[in-house]
């Protein structure tokens, strides 16, 4: 098993954006990632999305499991979704679980379904 680049997204196969870092278009990774920076496309994951405090993501999001505390501008399809204290989602949802560890949210449409 490999280290993890950033010990807050742990993980082998893990691509890291930096907080200074902006990708303009779709990103399609094997394993897992972790966003400090944004991501201007689609991101399509086959392992954990983590879109940390500060990271925005103005495009749809497809992975087995996403961990938001910054901001997704798009659809979501998840196996597993948490959603942290400072999370702003605005799009539509889809997931197999929700966790959400903030107080109030505002959801204009959310679909749980077995994955």
């Amino acid at each position: 098993m490999g280290k993890s680049v950033n010990p807050d997204c742990p993980g082998s196969k893990q691509t890291v954006v930096l907080e200074d870092s902006v990708v303009g278009g779709d990103i399609n990774l094997p394993g897992d990632l972790c966003l400090f920076g944004k991501i201007l496309g689609n991101i399509t994951a086959g392992g954990r999305v983590e879109v940390r405090q500060g990271a925005l993501v103005t495009g749809h999001v497809c992975c087995r499991e996403l961990y938001v505390e910054g901001v997704v501008e798009g659809n979501v399809e998840t196996r597993s979704l948490i959603i942290g204290e400072n999370a702003a989602l605005k799009g539509k949802v889809e997931t197999g679980k929700l966790r959400v560890e903030g107080e109030i949210y505002e959801i204009k449409w959310l679909r749980l379904v077995r994955k």
